[in-house]
């Protein structure tokens, strides 16, 4: 959701909702390796003309593209080797079982995973990260949103389960985080449009 397509999604909410499923699932994207040059480039062509700086989405949006116009592929490759992973353990711990509990693979992962099986979402082969990836539950946020047999009440209650409880503090961690540059405006960017979609949510009861 750029800011040139606020005016859009407010008139037409099919359109929004297809605008916030690809906010989501840019947001998966950027949290689950460093972009491509191709995302670079689609990040450098954000139209942020008409930007108003009391709108916090809009603002992140702009910084954002500035930050995809300084970086380059190979340092942010080291930037997220640095932030996700590190030696052992990286800056932030990417997971909603660490945010929520204290621990990887816990109690919020097993009741994702029945959620995903009631989808009917199965784990790919090849896949060793576990379902509660921030950048997976971006995904099925963004699928959530797309899917024609997941109602609202469905997607507000994923969204309450798996995002609500902890995802604006895995962004403020974000933005924190030591050796984060680019991934400093992702994580202004992702909780702004987490904070939307909260307002969102508390809207459509």
């Amino acid at each position: 959701m750029s800011p040139s397509d606020t005016a859009t999604a407010a008139a037409n909410p099919q359109a929004d909702g297809m605008l916030r499923a690809g906010t989501w699932t840019l947001l998966g994207h950027l949290l689950a390796a460093a972009p491509d040059a191709g995302v670079l480039q689609r990040l450098r062509q954000i139209d942020t003309e008409n930007v108003q700086q009391q709108d916090a989405l809009a603002l992140a949006w702009s910084k954002l593209r500035e930050a995809a116009e300084q970086a380059q592929h190979q340092s942010l490759e080291m930037e997220y080797q640095d932030v996700f992973i590190g030696v052992g353990s990286g800056e932030v711990t990417p997971y909603a079982s660490w945010y929520l509990t204290g621990s990887l693979m816990d109690r919020p992962l097993v009741e994702l995973r029945k959620d995903l099986a009631a989808l009917g979402v199965q784990r790919q082969e090849g896949v060793s990260e576990p379902e509660d990836h921030v950048a997976a539950i971006c995904d099925v946020m963004a699928l959530a949103i797309t899917d024609e047999d997941v109602d609202a009440d469905w997607q507000r209650e994923l969204f309450l389960r798996h995002v609500d409880q902890w995802m604006i503090r895995f962004f403020e961690d974000l933005r924190a985080a030591p050796s984060a540059d680019f991934y400093k405006a992702v994580g202004e960017f992702g909780e702004a449009f987490v904070r939307l979609e909260q307002r969102y949510f508390a809207m459509s009861v």
